[in-house]
């Protein structure tokens, strides 16, 4: 009795989740941004959360001319789908709207086909599909074992060691994408911020910063965080300035 109770708690939650999609989409659709903004945040904090559903909280930010929420929510949305193109378009739309034109550092071509291999899905997705390679691995090498005809026998070691191979590299995949993983960043949310080169206002002040700039952490002394910009340059900033991109 007490699991079929669970289980209609689901589902009841399921479905206000989808109503209440549904309506903050009608909401966006009316060009009521600041509805479908609630709609769609009160859903995130009922612990759902997709592509989609940050996608759509972006685009109402982003009509709202809001800079960096409508840049953290299409991060957040590319994080989960990273090769979505309406993500990456919005996203570079939103990106264009801010004041910080940083230069990217340039990367190899290497390091651009490791990126795009990594990039082919989120680390939930090479997660899954580690478990079926090692899956298909395992189920081949049952057969072969089993099997008395030495053709199939060829058959199924053959396809064990292919996908033993794959099973290796895509674990050397997901250990690049976990270290990816543990890299912080963050969008500055003040609308002007003062970078310091110490963690305190008494240092050398480097530069200023603009709303929805995007930015790597790379430490964290009490009220105040190491950023590092695209270009490479480092300094410091109080948390305050920032929203972490967990």
């Amino acid at each position: 009795m007490k699991i079929i109770l669970i289980f209609l708690s689901i589902l009841l939650n399921n479905q206000v989740v989808e109503d209440l999609f549904e309506q903050s989409n009608d909401f966006y659709t009316n060009g009521d941004y600041q509805n479908a903004v609630t709609g769609y945040l009160d859903i995130l904090e009922s612990g759902y959360e997709s592509a989609e559903l940050y996608f759509n909280i972006g685009n109402s930010f982003y009509k709202l001319n809001n800079i960096p929420d409508s840049n953290f929510y299409y991060e957040k949305a590319k994080s989960i789908s990273p090769n979505d193109e309406d993500v990456l378009t919005n996203l570079s739309f939103a990106q264009n709207l801010r004041i910080d034109k940083i230069e990217v550092l340039p990367v190899t071509d290497i390091q651009n086909l490791k990126l795009s291999i990594l990039d082919l899905f989120s680390e939930k997705g090479w997660s899954v599909t580690l478990i079926v390679l090692i899956w298909i691995m395992c189920f081949s090498s049952i057969f072969y074992i089993l099997s008395n005809d030495s053709k199939f026998k060829r058959l199924f070691f053959s396809v064990s060691i292919i996908f033993l191979i794959l099973s290796s590299l895509t674990i050397f995949i997901n250990l690049e994408k976990k270290k990816l993983s543990e890299i912080k960043y963050a969008i500055i949310y003040d609308k002007e911020i003062e970078v310091w080169s110490e963690p305190n206002k008494i240092s050398e002040l480097k530069f200023l910063l603009h709303e929805g700039t995007k930015v790597r952490q790379v430490d964290i002394i009490q009220d105040w965080v190491s950023i590092q910009l695209e270009n490479g340059t480092l300094g410091w900033v109080q948390l305050s300035s920032l929203k972490i991109l967990d």
